[in-house]
């Protein structure tokens, strides 16, 4: 008796797409990811964000990047990821408004961890970010107030820094001209 076959990253993203409204998906390491909407408290901390860095400068509109919220980034690896928030620097990200998924690789991504996806994105999501090249990683912890910012040094990641409950900062790679109220982001 032979072991069964396992599918391709090609096949899992095809069933994915098959997914019902309300539910996506992503393919990391030869394993299919569904995943549900997320709840209020991940996505009040993902748009304070997405509202500070469009406000703050670097994604405002013909800003140095260009920012989105959940949507479809596809690897060379046929491993496609939905992160929380993305970012692109835009001179890498050219006039790929219409791609779904993008392929570009972005120059920032950030998770908002909740109890449904922690253990993906700490674990394969993280590695599968670092191995793609990746330059910038920053983690949330919406539950315990928590930003955890990371960035790729050689194949991987080096921790910059870790900020709780209501610290102010900036100067925070690759956004160094922001300046960050964390209690904004917590509801």
């Amino acid at each position: 008796m032979s072991a069964p076959r396992l599918k391709t990253n090609a096949e899992l993203l095809a069933e994915l797409a098959a997914l019902p409204d309300g539910t996506s998906g992503e393919v990391i390491d030869g394993a299919a990811y569904v995943m549900g909407r997320p709840n209020l408290r991940h996505q009040t901390a993902e748009d304070e964000i997405v509202s500070l860095l469009k406000k703050g400068g670097p994604g405002g509109r013909g800003g140095a990047w260009v920012l989105a919220s959940e949507v479809s980034v596809r690897f060379p690896t046929d491993e496609e990821v939905v992160p929380d928030v993305t970012g692109w620097r835009r001179e890498r990200f050219a006039d790929r408004f219409d791609e779904n998924p993008i392929r570009p690789r972005p120059d920032w991504v950030c998770e908002i961890l909740s109890d449904s996806t922690r253990l993906k994105d700490l674990g394969p999501k993280r590695r599968l970010y670092a191995q793609q090249g990746v330059p910038h990683l920053w983690l949330i912890d919406p539950n315990a107030r928590v930003l955890e910012a990371f960035e790729l040094v050689g194949s991987a990641w080096q921790l910059l820094g870790t900020w709780s409950e209501s610290d102010t900062l900036s100067g925070l790679a690759p956004f160094p001209e922001l300046k960050i109220k964390l209690a904004d982001w917590w509801p």
